[in-house]
């Protein structure tokens, strides 16, 4: 059996254990008490703000209890030493707009903790700090402000995380250069549908990015990168980004998998970094001889791996593509779960001309 490369992709938005959620519940209740101070500040940043732009003139104790949550919400996700400001506020959706600037007084809600489909109701609460329960599945009419970590910069940061832990473990590889400057072989997503992103309205669009996991050109070792996806945001919507997804110079062999995840709380990138190093190794040592490693079940083997005390939405597995092919063009080609398609294609790219 030769070896092929795997790509999984994760979005990030990850899980909050209890007690982040008892810390963001009391921030949560304490804005919604201040609102009418928040408020006008909030619209002149359209409506989605980092915390402390809007607490400069807030009371001692409620930017304390704002940093006490965004330094939870950085160490929950590995993120210690690589940003400094998480927090975020914003409306749940932005369609209400209007209905703030004509005076209806929102809800504030923060991101309950746990397995979204275990969520029975989300909580927020009105401007008497009075608990109000929604549904989760169903927006409410009245307008919401959802305190939580910006999934934008958690990613970025993460995704920095990730590539230092890949680095340190050698398992990164640049393009391969030769003297004749021979074309780029490379695969390009042109499109990509989502069918379901499996998301409650309280959380935001999915943060998407790609692992591209497979064996070292130079030796008998895994190599893996990591390709944003920033525009992958919403289901049931056609995607033309053009993107090179698989650069394939970096790997030995020319077939890759496919496993896409929506993750929507709190990853902790440390612990995801280790996970997927370990993950790719045992894939090696566990196969014996190298051509006969059982390499097309890799990403399956890093889903199941990941546990439950920091990935609990692992219902927010959306699909799996087995063996693509570097040579190969997939047009409107289904995943094994029916939930994604795409339109891969090999695309090789020539040297600057003089």
């Amino acid at each position: 059996m030769r070896y092929q490369a795997v790509i999984l992709l994760l979005t990030l938005v990850g899980t909050a254990s209890a007690h982040a959620a008892d810390t963001d519940r009391e921030l949560a209740r304490q804005l919604a008490l201040q609102q009418k101070n928040l408020l006008p500040l909030l619209a002149n940043q359209e409506y989605q703000s980092p915390l402390p732009n809007l607490l400069q003139k807030a009371s001692p104790r409620l930017k304390r209890q704002a940093n006490d949550a965004n330094q939870a919400a950085i160490s929950r996700q590995g993120l210690d030493g690589e940003i400094k400001q998480l927090m975020q506020l914003r409306l749940a959706n932005p369609e209400q707009a209007a209905a703030l600037q004509q005076g209806v007084d929102p809800l504030v809600a923060y991101v309950p903790s746990g397995d979204e489909k275990s969520w029975s109701a989300i909580e927020a609460f009105d401007s008497a700090g009075n608990p109000v329960y929604l549904d989760v599945n169903q927006p409410p009419a009245r307008p919401v402000l959802v305190v939580e970590a910006d999934p934008v910069k958690a990613k970025n940061a993460g995704l920095k995380v990730m590539r230092k832990a890949l680095a340190a473990a050698d398992m990164q590889v640049a393009p391969r250069v030769t003297g004749n400057t021979a074309p780029l072989k490379t695969s390009i997503l042109k499109k990509i549908r989502l069918s379901d992103d499996q998301e409650p309205w309280l959380l935001g669009a999915a943060e998407v990015y790609a692992v591209v996991a497979g064996v070292n050109p130079g030796r008998d070792e895994p190599v893996v990168d990591i390709v944003d996806m920033p525009y992958l945001d919403h289901d049931n919507t056609d995607y033309t980004p053009n993107q090179i997804l698989v650069y394939w110079d970096r790997y030995r062999w020319g077939a890759v998998d496919l496993v896409m995840m929506e993750q929507d709380d709190n990853v902790n990138y440390k612990e995801l970094s280790a996970l997927l190093i370990e993950a790719l190794k045992l894939g090696f040592t566990a196969g014996g001889v190298p051509e006969a490693l059982p390499f097309l079940d890799l990403g399956g083997r890093i889903v199941k791996a990941l546990p439950d005390s920091w990935m609990t939405n692992n219902d927010d597995y959306l699909d799996t593509f087995y063996t693509l092919e570097q040579d190969q063009s997939y047009h409107q080609y289904p995943g094994a779960a029916g939930n994604a398609v795409i339109t891969l294609e090999p695309k090789e790219i020539q040297p600057t001309r003089p």
